[in-house]
């Protein structure tokens, strides 16, 4: 059997391109697709809402366009807001889920407070406003000057353009609390987390595992909330992990799905 296709999803504010140093050597073992969220990339928000599921709604479509019954989804800040939205919404489409850097709690007050005061600076000063403030906290300490490091979410920052970051910023100020959501899991999943995160304790992060019944938790020392680029190698031998635990899962997996009586619905989309 086959290792199952793998999503990577990213996060804000940044683009595919955050995915550069992991994806060569997942490649070797399975399809890889990283996909651009609205408003990033170069890719439009078209009016659209701004919603964390409007985001995974777009990232769902790929099921059909390659030909997937299933996949793997990791998801990374921003882009694991997304992936819990697919678990919750999409469920019958994941074999497994990744939870990278992120949370399954809603914004308290003050955080939206604070989002809001970046959507207005972002219009005042440009998109660059929004890399310039996440770059102080994204890093460990001994990364912080990392100018390779910061050109990742400056360059995210500017394709964004300041309709991209404050969409973004929009829909993830909105989103809903899916604690509830991590109970009911019913494939493989992994919790990875920076021991010097700056943006999400990393006690949330094994508490949040903590409630998944087959979770595996991973903390990386002296990686911040950007493992992607700061951790690379580990992090792509925490998901080759998980691609062994959802390859062997699947028959599993296919026949809760195929048992009488079990009934995992699509979505009302239909996907």
């Amino acid at each position: 059997m086959a290792a199952p296709t793998l999503i990577l999803i990213h996060g804000y504010p940044f683009d595919h391109t955050m995915w550069n140093r992991v994806v060569e050597p997942l490649r070797k073992v399975t399809r890889v697709l990283t996909p651009d969220l609205p408003g990033f990339g170069g890719k439009p928000v078209s009016g659209l809402e701004p919603s964390i599921d409007r985001m995974a709604d777009e990232i769902v479509k790929l099921f059909v366009t390659e030909h997937m019954d299933r996949a793997v989804v990791a998801g990374m800040s921003m882009g694991g807001y997304v992936a819990l939205s697919l678990a919750e919404r999409y469920k019958h489409r994941l074999s497994g889920l990744a939870l990278i850097s992120t949370q399954a709690v809603a914004d308290s007050a003050e955080a939206r407070n604070d989002r809001q005061q970046m959507i207005e600076k972002v219009r005042a000063q440009g998109s660059r406003a929004a890399a310039e403030a996440a770059i102080q906290k994204l890093f460990a300490p001994q990364n912080q000057t990392n100018l390779i490091l910061q050109k990742f979410p400056q360059q995210g920052a500017e394709k964004a353009g300041v309709e991209g970051i404050c969409w973004a910023l929009q829909a993830m100020a909105v989103r809903p609390d899916r604690t509830a959501v991590l109970k009911n899991l019913h494939f493989p999943a992994l919790v990875v987390h920076g021991s010097e995160d700056q943006f999400i304790p990393t006690e949330r992060a094994r508490q949040m595992c903590e409630m998944i019944p087959d979770c595996e938790y991973a903390e990386i020392l002296n990686a911040g909330h950007a493992l992607p680029l700061e951790a690379p190698d580990q992090l792509c031998e925490e998901l080759m992990g998980l691609l062994e635990r959802a390859e062997a899962a699947e028959p599993h997996l296919e026949g809760l799905l195929n048992r009488p009586g079990v009934v995992i619905a699509p979505n009302e989309s239909g996907l």
